[in-house]
């Protein structure tokens, strides 16, 4: 009860915060203290052991003292900032196919096309790195399987270090062991059109001062999704016309990857780290469709279909070096380099109703980007209390695109097509960061962090020339109620900010290709432009949290967070003339990012997570083997420029929950669970003009794993087996008050998986 007290008095104290949620640090015992203690409690046990020495002649029975392994939990209790950390219990629950589907039980982790956002904020509010260093473009993150990761880190909110607007996810890597590791996985899954599957070795082994670990993983998958479609639009004549679609896609996938690291401790202060990467994949689709007129004249199209292939390859290397000093200082210094290339080609076919061949297209992009990145990390302890860490980065990216287009054999030149793209990316950033201990229950983390990224591209007739500097200070606080920190508050203001897209700034003008080049298309299917005026978002947030960790495990989290962004980006549609002339004579609806102003959000997010009879002693006995995970997220956000209702900012649910239960069935070996991912239908006013709808997601997974013994495990899981049929709208208005629309219902995917684990 007096932790809940100094709660209540601690939360009236915060009012202004009252609406904020994120991660201040921890008052942990600073490198500069530690020898000091250390002695202190040598000097404390030696009576103790005087009077406990044995008497001459007489020996000792051997004692062998081993420490447990510290939890997830207990590594999040430690943060200095709000960070949960989930390892190979998390990743390996459910034998899932990829690491989206781990992602999407995550508390307050939602995934919108494929991605992860956190908050419900997604597009680049989200940072998303590997291994510390940001995700290579069009990397996506169903590519890795989980037995490829050591560790999943979620921050929730911005730091000095980390600048993401909503969070950042960290995806680690495995990293060397201590001791001699061999492991062996496979996979058999089946999603939709045949069976699919992934085998996965790894060895690691430590020699000396010397440690490794080799994975290797290939895997191979397929899928098929239906679709029925009903468009609505009107020409610029008046004519209103409707069509209906019914589509099917197709996919296959191959992927093999590699990821080598190596470890050398040349002595008691120096640290060697050596990784590389290489992924490379194949993805082959196919799709098809059958268009029929509503209404109006009918559609010179009633038949399409188009194969394309991609071979893909991410090849990268990094070394770092760790120097511990005497003081407790630690310097270190790192680069990296990353080779991201990318072909692919498709045919396209569209036919009259009558059978007639209307348009035949050959297509061939290649895309190429190397990414070099140098950085360095200074902690140093000052006197007792404080830790600082200055740092700074610099990244240059290069990025040569070509689009090549032939039209029955004949190729077409213009800016949007066969002319190569080329462009520079720079960024620089310096930041510094004090952890302070002012006393064992007050810890607080002030930081600063300045930043400059420099955009430049060429199309071969445009040359665009972008720069953004942004300064982001960060205030962290945490309060913990007792030493060891089971309960505690953090607090944070922080500035951070999200950098515009490549894609967004560069003003290539990019043709839908559902409408040929001589016909105007429609708002829902326009041409896309880049704005190369385009300034970064910036974003003020307050966070309040409170953290209970039961002593047998587990935690409770309460807290809320609210975020003002400036500047805001949305893409709005307008029918353009003259906009492209060497690519179209006629007008054209181009959907363009811009600024348009200030948006806020707030939110409220409980976690608990531990043992059954811990949270619901009703109804689970002491001992039960039961362990229950439950979130609930509540979002609400409002973009000032644009009329309500519904003017929340984009993709962002009103609300998530996510729930699961694990059971560990008494003397069996056996451990059977579930989880449910709950998320309401919602709609979204883009702009005055433009709404979009999102159906609810309902996700139902099951698992059963059996442990035979110390070294082998079976898996079996069930996934989305509720399978609700996604629907997706949009409709754009027209001055008049005419709304043109499209409504997509695509039914979603079942899965099951069995995977095997062997240590050996």
């Amino acid at each position: 009860m007096t932790a809940i007290r100094q709660f209540l008095t601690l939360a009236l104290l915060l009012g202004p915060l009252a609406l904020q949620a994120q991660t201040p640090p921890l008052p942990t015992t600073s490198a500069a203290s530690a020898p000091a203690a250390a002695a202190s409690a040598a000097s404390a046990a030696a009576p103790a052991k005087a009077a406990v020495e044995p008497p001459a002649g007489n020996t000792l029975d051997r004692v062998q003292v081993t420490a447990a392994a510290e939890t997830d939990d207990g590594l999040r209790r430690r943060q200095s900032v709000a960070m949960s950390i989930y390892g190979r219990e998390e990743l390996d629950r459910q034998g899932d196919i990829d690491v989206t589907d781990v992602l999407k039980r995550l508390p307050g982790v939602s995934m919108d096309g494929g991605a992860p956002r956190l908050r419900g904020l997604g597009g680049g509010y989200t940072q998303i790195l590997i291994n510390g260093e940001p995700a290579p473009p069009g990397f996506s993150l169903d590519s890795l399987a989980p037995a490829d990761v050591e560790r999943i880190e979620v921050v929730s909110g911005a730091t000095a270090e980390y600048p993401g607007v909503a969070g950042t996810i960290n995806v680690v890597l495995r990293e060397p062991p201590r001791t001699l590791q061999r492991e062996w996985r496979s996979n058999l899954n089946h999603r939709a059109l045949q069976p699919g599957g992934s085998t996965a070795f790894q060895w690691g082994d430590r020699l000396g001062a010397l440690s490794f670990v080799v994975p290797l993983s290939i895997s191979r998958g397929a899928q098929a999704t239906d679709y029925e479609q009903v468009r609505l639009s009107r020409t610029p004549a008046g004519e209103v016309r409707s069509q209906a679609i019914q589509g099917r896609d197709e996919g296959r996938s191959t992927t093999v990857q590699v990821a080598p690291r190596l470890q050398w401790k040349a002595g008691d202060w120096d640290t060697f780290n050596l990784s590389a990467f290489w992924q490379h994949g194949q993805s082959r689709n196919a799709s098809e469709r059958d268009i029929t007129t509503l209404l109006g004249t009918p559609w010179a199209t009633a038949r399409d279909g188009s194969q394309s292939e991609t071979d893909s390859d991410v090849r990268r290397a990094a070394a770092n070096w760790v120097h511990k000093q005497q003081d407790g200082g630690k310097l270190e210094l790192k680069g990296s380099w990353q080779d991201t290339t990318r072909d692919s080609g498709s045919h396209y076919d569209s036919y009259r109703a009558d059978g007639r061949l209307l348009v035949t297209r050959e297509t061939r992009t290649d895309f190429g980007e190397q990414r070099g990145a140098l950085g360095g990390r200074w902690t140093q302890p000052v006197a007792d209390d404080h830790t600082v860490v200055t740092g700074w980065d610099v990244e240059t990216r290069e990025r040569d695109e070509l689009r090549r287009v032939w039209d029955f054999g004949v190729e077409r030149l213009d800016s949007a097509t066969g002319l190569p793209f080329t462009a520079r990316i720079g960024r620089a950033a310096v930041f510094i960061q004090d952890d302070w201990t002012i006393s064992p229950q007050w810890g607080v983390q002030p930081g600063l962090r300045l930043e400059e990224v420099r955009t430049r591209s060429d199309d071969g007739r445009n040359t665009i020339d972008n720069r953004a500097r942004v300064t982001a200070p960060t205030l962290h606080i945490n309060y913990r109620f007792d030493p060891k920190g089971r309960d505690q508050i953090r607090a944070s203001l922080t500035r951070s900010f999200k950098m515009p897209d490549l894609s967004a700034l560069v003003g290539r003008y990019v043709l839908n290709g559902s409408y040929e080049r001589t016909e105007t298309n429609t708002p829902i299917a326009a041409d896309s432009a880049g704005n190369p005026q385009l300034q970064p978002e910036l974003s003020t947030g307050l966070d309040l949290r409170f953290e209970h960790y039961p002593a047998s495990g587990g935690v409770f989290s309460v807290g809320v967070f609210y975020r003002r962004i400036d500047d805001l980006i949305r893409r709005g549609v307008r029918l353009e003339s003259g906009m492209a002339p060497d690519i179209t004579q006629v007008p054209r609806w181009v959907s363009r990012p811009m600024n348009i102003g200030q948006a806020t959000t707030r939110g409220l997010e409980l976690e608990i997570k531990g043992r059954g009879e811990e949270w619901l002693p009703v109804l689970f006995d002491k001992d039960s083997g039961v362990n229950l995970r439950a979130a609930v997220s509540l979002y609400r956000s409002a973009v000032e420029q644009v009329d309500g209702p519904d003017n929340r900012l984009e993709a962002q649910p009103p609300w998530l929950s996510n729930l699961g239960l694990d059971w560990r069935v008494p003397r069996s070996g056996w451990t059977l669970g579930a989880s449910l991912v709950l998320q309401p239908g919602y709609t979204t006013n883009q702009t005055d003009l433009q709404l979009a709808r999102r159906s609810a997601v309902r996700t139902l997974d099951a698992f059963a794993a059996w442990k035979v013994d110390r070294f082998s495990q079976l898996r079996l899981g069930l996934t989305n087996l509720l399978a609700p049929d996604s629907v997706a709208a949009n409709t754009v208005d027209d001055l008049d008050g005419f709304s043109a629309g499209s409504s997509t219902r695509r039914n979603t995917l079942r899965a099951v998986n069995a995977s095997w684990v062997v240590r050996f």
